[in-house]
């Protein structure tokens, strides 16, 4: 028995779980939430290079915004371990919702504008 629906959020599972991981253990590491993060090298002027890209993190956005309303929740963000954890930083405008964004900023550690 095939279940299309299965392989597709499968597909989508794999790419989203890499992301959050890797928020995780990038935040961890530095010892900063990842909205904390610095956005630029103050030794070289430079800005970061964006860490995922806008596919990556549109992907990534759909699949946890279940209920397609364009921002994920805390309940939606509740079974994302590394998005639930940081939701508040990454929430900057304090609405209780990330918007596309709040997400990509926390994701890329850059500040929205």
């Amino acid at each position: 028995m095939k279940f299309p629906l299965f392989q597709t959020l499968r597909i989508f599972a794999i790419p989203a779980a890499a992301l959050l991981l890797a928020l995780g253990a990038r935040a961890q590491s530095a010892g900063l939430p990842a909205a904390a993060a610095p956005a630029s090298s103050a030794a070289t002027g430079q800005a970061a290079a964006p860490r995922y890209s806008a596919s990556e993190l549109q992907q990534a956005f759909d699949f946890m915004d279940a209920n397609r309303d364009g921002r994920i929740s805390r309940a939606e963000a509740a079974g994302f371990r590394g998005v639930a954890r940081y939701f508040d930083q990454a929430d900057t405008d304090q609405d209780g919702f990330l918007s596309r964004s709040e997400f990509d900023a926390a994701m890329n550690y850059v500040k929205p504008q």
